[in-house]
């Protein structure tokens, strides 16, 4: 509610076994504009897998995507960050990191995370937060009008990149633009 109040965007990055439990918000995600994200169908760390295990982790998260809104995810977020050739050569989109983490999965606290964000974020950033806890919410809901007041425009990672004139590669990390 609070994006669309604000005109504001944003990435999702979905875990596969939460997508079917929300599909109307992901249909909503899709049609506010935000982009879809793939986190995986598991959130297991992709650089202890194999090749044919990392494509199935992906798919699965895709095909449920396409079921809902009638295309995959756009890019990946790996769990944790973590990476390797095999993911890099398995995963088959550009992979997203983040260049803020505002620890509020651990710390679970709605200050935190806005005092966080507040003192750090600058131009091109990626910031990531976790929508599965209350408090991150909570946080999300006073940060983004108190971004917008400072004139930081709330945009997908992929129209972040194309603001910066980065063309996004399948296979390649980015943590900010």
């Amino acid at each position: 509610d609070c994006l669309e109040e604000n005109n504001a965007k944003a990435t999702f990055f979905m875990v596969g076994t939460e997508i079917a439990s929300f599909p109307d918000e992901v249909k909503r995600m899709k049609k506010l504009g935000c982009e879809l994200g793939n986190h995986t169908y598991d959130h297991k760390d992709l650089a202890t897998l194999s090749s044919d295990e990392i494509s199935s982790e992906i798919a699965r998260v895709d095909e449920q995507l396409v079921n809902l809104t009638g295309e995959g995810a756009s890019v990946v977020r790996p769990p944790y960050g973590a990476g390797n050739d095999t993911v890099k050569s398995t995963v088959g989109t550009p992979m997203i990191l983040w260049s803020i983490d505002t620890l509020d999965w651990k710390t679970r606290n709605a200050k935190a995370t806005v005092d966080m964000v507040m003192e750090n974020a600058k131009d091109g950033d990626i910031i990531l937060m976790h929508d599965i806890h209350t408090e991150s919410v909570d946080a999300a809901i006073e940060l983004i009008p108190k971004l917008l007041e400072k004139g930081y425009q709330l945009v997908t990672v992929s129209e972040l990149a194309a603001y910066k004139n980065v063309t996004l590669e399948n296979g390649e990390k980015y943590t900010d633009f």
